[in-house]
């Protein structure tokens, strides 16, 4: 199966948006935000309450600017028009750039996430393909695929 596609700046946006809430950090963040607002309501003084919640907001407002900052980048490999070429081996990702192939065992799994078919491979990388690339009549094989080969 072959898909050319790249991604478009506002698919990028929206995940690495919420890749990024998806973070173990941001739950670290987020428990101890609420942790602290729990104790300074029930024990007073209230304005630990405002203490507790700025480091939480900060860690949000950082992740949301680095997606809109990284979605301005031209550079981003996602930007580039790519043709991935699935097969029984792996796949084969090829760019004007250059090519690299991986096989089925470098990649851990797959989901969808806002309409993106997100491949994560073994080292924390991901591969981004948007289901808008991906022909009606192939999604149902397409995703046989990636159920068959990714385990």
């Amino acid at each position: 199966m072959i898909i050319e596609t790249k991604l478009a700046k506002d698919q990028f946006f929206r995940l690495a948006v919420l890749r990024h809430f998806q973070r173990p950090t941001f739950y670290m963040y987020a428990f101890a935000a609420a942790a602290l607002m729990a104790f300074a309501y029930v024990n007073g003084p209230l304005y630990l309450m405002l203490v507790g919640m700025v480091p939480f907001l900060l860690y949000i407002a950082m992740g949301v600017f680095s997606a809109w900052r990284d979605s301005r980048d031209t550079n981003q490999p996602y930007f580039l028009a790519t043709r991935y070429e699935f097969g029984d081996r792996g796949v084969l990702i090829k760019t004007l750039q250059g090519q690299s192939e991986l096989g089925w065992d470098q990649f851990e799994g797959w989901k969808m996430m806002v309409e993106i078919y997100v491949l994560f491979l073994s080292g924390g990388a991901i591969i981004a393909i948007p289901k808008s690339a991906v022909p009606k009549h192939q999604v149902e094989a397409f995703e046989g695929l990636l159920n068959r080969k990714i385990a």
